[in-house]
């Protein structure tokens, strides 16, 4: 009889390797990498210390793991989309607010995590606090593609701003996706309570109002310098 999937020697191999990823991930990001053990991490993955050695060789290889599992799938997602709107248009530019979401809506699905928290978000938050030149070489690594391939596209619709100017704008919308999801957090909930109630709000509601936002302050009027 054929063994069932998932049952021999490599089906729980790649079980605790799956549960050390997503254990560091819950601890790096609610410690910081440099603060959480490797002790932490195989506590909360249920495996031993040695487990770590084994599947990762090292706690900065277990980083760029936890790191590129995160991020791949949201920048994926991301390229995906822009690469798809960029064919449908041709040689127009593409609607600016379908660019913003394509730039929003992964970062906003793919950062949910498994308890329904968003702690690739509070990884990265702490990494950008914190840096670090093996995480500054990573996350290089994961976004400079993409803010490239985004910029490219943004310029034809937008043909008012410099690039200077666009850029900026680029990343104000960055960090507008990074606040709102930040804030949304559970882990962030014994925050003082915000003017504004996030409770209620599902992911088609974030998308929405993030793209609504971030199109308003691209149209807002070129910026004249004193």
């Amino acid at each position: 009889m054929a063994a069932i999937e998932g049952t021999g020697t490599a089906g729980r191999e790649a079980d605790t390797r799956e549960r050390l990823i997503k254990a560091a991930l819950r601890v790096f990001a609610d410690r910081g990498i440099a603060s959480a053990t490797l002790r932490e991490i195989t506590e909360e993955a249920g495996a031993n210390v040695a487990a770590v050695n084994y599947y990762f060789r090292s706690k900065e290889e277990l980083t760029r793991t936890v790191l590129e599992t995160c991020l791949r799938p949201i920048n994926e997602n991301r390229l995906r989309s822009l690469e798809s709107l960029v064919a449908e248009h041709g040689d127009r530019p593409v609607p600016l607010e379908d660019l913003v979401e394509a730039l929003v809506r992964p970062m906003v699905v793919n950062s949910l995590d498994d308890s329904g928290g968003r702690s690739p978000i509070r990884l990265i938050l702490q990494v950008r606090a914190l840096p670090q030149p093996l995480t500054n070489t990573i996350l290089a690594d994961q976004f400079d593609r993409i803010h490239r391939a985004f910029l490219a596209a943004l310029g034809p619709a937008l043909p008012g701003l410099t690039r200077s100017e666009l850029a900026l704008r680029y990343d104000f919308a960055r960090g507008s996706i990074m606040q709102i999801l930040g804030d949304l957090d559970p882990a962030a909930r014994d925050l003082p309570d915000l003017a504004i109630q996030h409770a209620g709000l599902d992911n088609e509601d974030i998308i929405r109002q993030l793209v609504a936002f971030i199109a308003a302050g691209f149209r807002a009027p070129a910026f004249s310098p004193r």
